[in-house]
């Protein structure tokens, strides 16, 4: 195995100030060891964001992987080359799925079937998962499309919509039918370390966090990313939520309880240390977001137009249902506070307008 030693220590430092301790990525299909017992694997994604860390932690009679990768071939390929390599014949234990996302979750059925691992997720996380994963293998519900018609999507881009909706179904396999819940503030042992559970929510109803105090890390997930911001969207099974509300204070509570040194394994990216002034980088960044929205929309506007002053990069077909969650989130927030009034045109979309 590749050690977290002298051969592998970088001392990178972002323009933020962020502390990026490794100076390697693991290459497919190896393992990095960044604390005892806790190695870095990084999977490949088939989709515009190219890859995903995944977390396993070592046992004297086994393993535990937190997080999976999306059920593709080469991903079981790798997790097959990675066992076998790596493992020394003893069992994986545990899955432990941070939330519900196909990158996350994809392969945690297969794992837990084929090499007789228990998963552990959420309650919240674990129940999301299997609707949708039930709901994709049909056609998108009405309510679902009318969502995005509501909020200015055209009828080319809603086709299109259509098609890939049902495509999601190839990334996941079925979940096993039973789980070990895990709720805010559990402890759990695995190995020598004790690990506690955070719960984040925003991103993600009820997303575990795991922090080990003895090694000053924390295993995040997509809640605090180190380049990129996690997708805050208005699921379309709640359509008048908050969760920017839910995400914006979860942040405070993680600035509140991390200590400022605590190494951050993050989903996406290289772990760093620095989540203090990440965190806060993302409370600004979206209280920014929020005072340019509100001034935009003295004028009333749907979903839609509310692009430009949102996202930096272009909004197209494969793109254009993250938008629309985002920008809807960003909205409610506004609505929550007061901040906006909603009317609905003569041709169904919905607008919103300062009071």
């Amino acid at each position: 195995m590749t050690r977290a030693g002298s051969k592998n220590r970088g001392n990178r430092v972002g323009s933020n100030g962020l502390y990026y301790p490794f100076e390697h990525r693991p290459t497919p299909g190896q393992l990095v060891e960044v604390a005892s017992g806790v190695y870095w694997v990084r999977m490949p994604l088939p989709i515009s964001l190219n890859h995903i860390n995944l977390w396993v932690l070592e046992e004297a009679d086994g393993w535990t992987i937190v997080d999976t990768g999306m059920a593709t071939d080469e991903t079981k390929t790798l997790w097959e080359t990675i066992i076998d390599r790596y493992f020394d014949g003893k069992p994986v234990k545990n899955v432990i799925a941070t939330h519900m996302h196909f990158d996350h979750l994809g392969l945690a059925g297969w794992i837990v079937e084929n090499f007789g691992a228990t998963l552990w997720m959420s309650r919240t996380e674990y129940l999301a998962s299997r609707v949708v994963i039930n709901e994709i293998s049909e056609e998108p519900p009405v309510d679902t499309v009318e969502f995005f018609r509501k909020a200015g999507v055209d009828d080319t881009a809603l086709s299109e919509f259509k098609e890939r909706f049902r495509a999601r179904e190839q990334f996941v396999s079925a979940l096993p039918t039973k789980f070990n819940r895990l709720v805010d503030n559990q402890t759990i042992d695995i190995g020598a370390h004790r690990w506690q559970v955070v719960i984040g929510e925003g991103h993600s109803p009820e997303h575990v966090c795991l922090v080990c105090e003895s090694l000053n890390i924390i295993i995040a997930g997509d809640q605090i990313l180190p380049r990129i911001s996690a997708n805050i969207g208005v699921r379309t099974v709640e359509p008048h939520s908050n969760p920017l509300h839910d995400w914006l204070a979860s942040c405070e509570r993680f600035l509140v309880s991390l200590s400022p040194e605590v190494m951050v394994l993050p989903s996406h990216g290289d772990p760093f240390i620095g989540a203090h002034t990440r965190i806060q980088e993302f409370i600004d960044e979206h209280e920014s977001s929020l005072k340019k929205l509100q001034q935009y929309c003295a004028e009333p506007r749907s979903v839609v137009d509310t692009f430009p002053i949102l996202f930096k990069s272009t909004i197209n077909a494969g793109n254009i249902v993250i938008a629309v969650m985002e920008a809807t989130a960003h909205l409610n927030y506004l609505v929550f506070a007061g901040s906006l009034a909603v009317s609905t045109r003569a041709d169904g979309i919905t607008t919103y307008q300062s009071r």
